[in-house]
């Protein structure tokens, strides 16, 4: 997994920035991506679906790189995209794109199977989908938050679209799963006018140096069957 407090990894401060608001999740998501920018060949035509921001756009910068997002996006930069149109109509031609990026995308959209299907026509013979899902993560951009993944749920999914050569992956073990949630609960507890908020705000902080200790155990899930999420990939046959 990449180590941002080293600074070694040759990433902008605004993507090592966009990774630290959630280390534990983010890292996981910025290790895949990598490895999907560095197996696609200079030139290919990426589809980042779901941009919204773009934070890995520096990534692909050898490729013919285009921003997708819907015109409800929470994102500032989702109407800045190149396209933007709904994840499950998308108006190019079939076989537009050689990959397709989706990362954190698919538990906002109500009908995945659809997207899926429609990702898979945009992708041209041989093309590939880099995706990511949580599986364990509070609620989010209400009201579009519609699932959670498990690994046979977003295999099943893939394979049904037409995607074939499927591999499916925890992104990290229970360990780093409780010390990223540890920290989300910092904010996800919300604030009130009960008199507790000073409490709140000392759980926060207590919580925070736990999680710390509890990431150091991460060697010794041997199971990994409670990720924050999957990566996955599938290659249009």
């Amino acid at each position: 997994m990449p180590d941002l407090r080293t600074g070694s990894i040759g990433i902008s401060e605004a993507l090592r920035k966009f990774v630290a608001e959630f280390p534990y999740e983010r890292e996981s998501i910025l290790e895949f991506v990598m490895k999907a920018a560095r197996a696609t060949p200079a030139g290919a035509r990426v589809a980042d679906v779901g941009a919204g921001d773009a934070p890995f756009r520096e990534l692909f910068a050898h490729t013919s790189y285009a921003t997708l997002d819907w015109s409800q996006s929470v994102h500032e930069g989702a109407l800045s995209s190149d396209i933007v149109a709904s994840a499950d109509s998308i108006p190019v031609r079939d076989g537009a794109f050689d990959v397709v990026l989706l990362t954190q995308v698919l538990e906002h959209v109500p009908e995945p199977a659809g997207v899926l299907s429609e990702l898979h026509r945009i992708l041209g013979e041989g093309g590939v989908l880099y995706l990511t899902v949580p599986l364990v993560w509070e609620l989010h951009e209400l009201p579009h938050d519609y699932y959670r993944y498990t690994s046979e749920g977003l295999r099943h999914l893939l394979e049904s679209a037409g995607f074939g050569s499927v591999e499916v992956n925890a992104r990290n073990d229970c360990f780093t799963t409780l010390a990223q949630l540890m920290q989300n609960v910092r904010w996800a507890m919300g604030s009130a006018p009960d008199g507790l908020d000073e409490r709140r705000a000392a759980a926060g902080e207590l919580l925070a140096e736990l999680a710390d200790q509890v990431a150091q155990l991460a060697p010794l899930d041997a199971a990994r069957i409670l990720p924050l999420g999957y990566s996955a990939v599938g290659v249009r046959a």
